[in-house]
């Protein structure tokens, strides 16, 4: 029985809606799913009535993935059983949305200067939720025929060092990790294999991380090897998850349930969270 720990709804970039995401979860015959929608809790609520409603037998984690900077790259943090409820949590995401809102209007603009002419309103029907981000402008560039893909609009032009990409607001991996803690959550470094320079890995367990997101689609074996020895070196949990965006989006690196965890794995990590959140 396995356990995916990284999955995205319509409340942020994925193509699913929360409800969707627990049907497909119980189709793959998951065990238990997490959410971890990019800045924002707003699916979570959505998710446990729909459980709660239709009486469904799966374990559900709340979650987020907190996105953000240190060092040139993007380092990205995952938190698991967090009080989605918490108003300190919520009105720091409040902040971080209206960054996110005022960031994407900035890369339209200068789309539009390039002669790319795309519409802020159909950014924002393409988001779904009230949460936006550059893969929603990606999507519209690509409806409009300017790129061929979501991953095109990137490369050509609103990745990091193109010419319509405009810097994230500044948040540091170390609050991101106090936010989930203050929420009485865990806090686990996503898809550290893809981070370019091992000194931020280390950085940021120093900072007081919890786990290692191990396990990931884009993961070598020798990665997760070397991943799972530095996280018990560092007596961290590991994790695991497929960074599943929908079926319709270009965005998942893999199906749902790819490079999930197994029930032992998911126990020692319901274990940790007893025995140092729930006191």
């Amino acid at each position: 029985m396995l356990y995916d720990l990284h999955v995205h709804t319509t409340a942020s970039d994925g193509t699913d809606t929360p409800e969707e995401v627990i049907l497909r979860a119980l189709e793959a015959g998951l065990g238990g799913v997490a959410i971890t929608d990019h800045d924002t809790v707003n699916g979570l609520e959505f998710a446990v009535k729909f459980i709660e409603d239709r009486r469904i037998d799966i374990d559900f984690i709340p979650g987020i993935e907190l996105n953000t900077d240190y060092k040139n790259d993007e380092v990205h943090i995952l938190g698991y059983y967090i009080d989605f409820n918490n108003d300190y949590l919520n009105q720091r995401l409040l902040e971080i949305r209206n960054q996110r809102y005022g960031r994407a209007e900035k890369i339209v603009a200068k789309l539009r200067g390039m002669g790319i002419s795309i519409d802020f309103d159909d950014v924002r029907l393409s988001a779904r939720g009230n949460l936006i981000g550059r893969p929603h402008i990606a999507r519209v560039m690509c409806q409009n025929g300017y790129t061929l893909s979501i991953e095109e609009a990137f490369e050509k032009y609103i990745d990091r060092g193109k010419p319509a990409y405009v810097p994230r607001y500044k948040f540091h991996p170390s609050e991101a990790i106090s936010l989930i803690k203050q929420s009485g959550g865990l806090a686990v470094l996503a898809h550290p294999g893809l981070i370019k320079a091992y000194e931020i890995i280390i950085d940021v367990i120093k900072m007081g991380i919890d786990g290692l997101e191990t396990y990931y689609p884009e993961h070598s074996r020798e990665q997760i090897f070397e991943l799972t020895k530095l996280a018990g070196d560092n007596k961290l949990l590991t994790t695991g998850g497929s960074d599943y965006h929908g079926l319709g989006s270009s965005e998942s690196r893999s199906q749902l349930g790819s490079a999930g965890i197994d029930k032992g794995i998911m126990n020692r990590i319901r274990e940790y969270y007893r025995e140092n959140m729930q006191k």
